[in-house]
């Protein structure tokens, strides 16, 4: 199949949605696929030599007209493709299969809103943020993607997504495919998990019996890392005898205001800020449980990688990734990132080493059951269906356009035999 697929940067250093795209690339290309990715930039050596990039300049003095520029651009170069089947992720519309990676706005702005306490701060984050023209060209972005008048097919990468295309853009239900998002496990793999942890646990000046919760995100404030700091920082007050639970914080978010809150809470000398960590590997093989809980994410890679590597995660019913997993089994699944009894009770529960290395060796299985390949395979076949739907609107279009033709000549013969003159007797 020749596939067209566009974002604007693929870079995998930079977050979840572009490492995805560039393992879809690898993973259709190694699969015989012909693919054409449209692009502004990438990271060098981030694709296989099999890719064919499409550069879609993106110009503009401000942000927000180089975002638009690149959806309106890349709208005009796929016209020209002669793919099979296009698809799109965030920020672009023209597409006969979209996969929102990023979810849908409404439902982040709703979910976002929950971290204010209260139902006045809730409603002015709201207004600030409607107010932000970033708000308006996300949401004129989002109308095109969801037109009921483009014949696309939607890819919800959980059944969260899924409900928030039907209740924000009223998309019919037969029209989405819920298709969860997986990993390439091969990635994070080592060679020698026991000596990635004595090894990292040495330089960052830990001990081999420490227990190690990690929190890894570059945008704190929506991950959750405020509410994960309070809970450690309750359990340290209210239960002092209580194991120590030592937070490993890999991100590129500004640690300063959460170095303030968790030595405010007492736990100043248990929360470890890394800043942006390289190689995340060495993290997720050292440490002992993965903490995530998230006001919103769609699917979060970062808990399946968890997963994959053997660590117990906590999460939230906002992350869709939560969906695979069974509460009390791969680790626990909060109501939301404000339950602060039920974070505590996880924490405490995972503190207990028979208890959290049963639910590990459940969390790699299944981790490694959410294949790339089982993944691909299933976007495959929508991609199969949107490519004969796209063949058969077009072989529709050239009769129509045929159609029209013959009409027009019969139209011109019959008024040429009409301007004729006509014999007199």
């Amino acid at each position: 199949m020749h596939l067209a697929l566009n974002y604007r940067t693929v870079d995998p250093s930079h977050g979840g949605a572009e490492t995805y795209v560039a393992d879809l690339c690898r993973a259709l290309v190694l699969g015989g696929h012909r693919v054409d990715l449209y692009a502004e930039r990438l990271a060098e050596g981030c694709l296989p030599a099999g890719v064919n990039v499409v550069n879609v300049p993106a110009p503009g003095t401000t942000r927000l007209e180089r975002l638009w520029n690149f959806a309106d651009l890349s709208e005009q170069a796929l016209r020209s493709g002669n793919h099979d089947c296009s698809v799109g992720f965030i920020n672009t519309w023209a597409h006969d299969v979209i996969i929102p990676q990023g979810g849908v706005q409404e439902g982040s702005l709703r979910a976002n809103a929950a971290r204010f306490a209260t139902p006045l701060s809730r409603k002015v984050y709201r207004l600030l943020k409607t107010a932000n023209p970033k708000y308006w060209v996300h949401r004129a972005i989002e109308q095109r993607q969801y037109d009921r008048e483009r014949p696309a097919r939607y890819v919800a990468v959980s059944q969260m997504v899924r409900r928030h295309l039907e209740e924000f853009h009223q998309v019919p239900r037969q029209r989405v495919h819920v298709v969860p998002n997986a990993i390439d496990a091969s990635r994070i793999d080592v060679p020698d998990p026991e000596a990635v942890r004595r090894e990292f646990r040495l330089r960052q000046g830990f001990g081999a019996d420490d227990l190690l919760g990690l929190f890894v995100g570059h945008n704190f404030a929506l991950k959750g890392l405020r509410p994960l700091i309070a809970a450690l920082g309750r359990r340290h007050r209210d239960n002092p005898t209580s194991r120590p639970i030592h937070l490993v914080v890999c991100g590129g978010g500004d640690a300063a205001p959460y170095t303030r809150l968790a030595g405010r809470w007492g736990v100043g000398d248990r929360v470890h800020f890394l800043g942006f960590y390289p190689d995340v590997r060495d993290a997720y093989w050292s440490c002992d449980f993965f903490a995530q809980p998230t006001y919103y994410d769609p699917c979060s890679l970062v808990v399946l990688e968890a997963l994959a590597c053997g660590l117990p995660v906590i999460t939230t019913e906002q992350n869709g990734a939560g969906e695979l997993m069974t509460g009390g089994k791969h680790g626990f699944i909060l109501t939301s990132p404000n339950a602060e009894a039920e974070l505590a009770a996880a924490l405490d529960r995972l503190a207990d080493n028979r208890e959290r290395r049963a639910m590990a060796e459940e969390a790699r299985i299944l981790g490694r059951q959410q294949t790339f390949d089982l993944h691909v395979e299933r976007l495959l076949a929508v991609f199969d269906e949107a490519a004969r739907c796209r063949k058969a609107r077009a072989h529709l279009g050239r009769r129509h356009a045929a159609s029209a033709a013959g009409v027009h000549r019969a139209g011109r013969g019959a008024r040429a035999a009409y301007d004729q003159p006509t014999e007199r007797t």
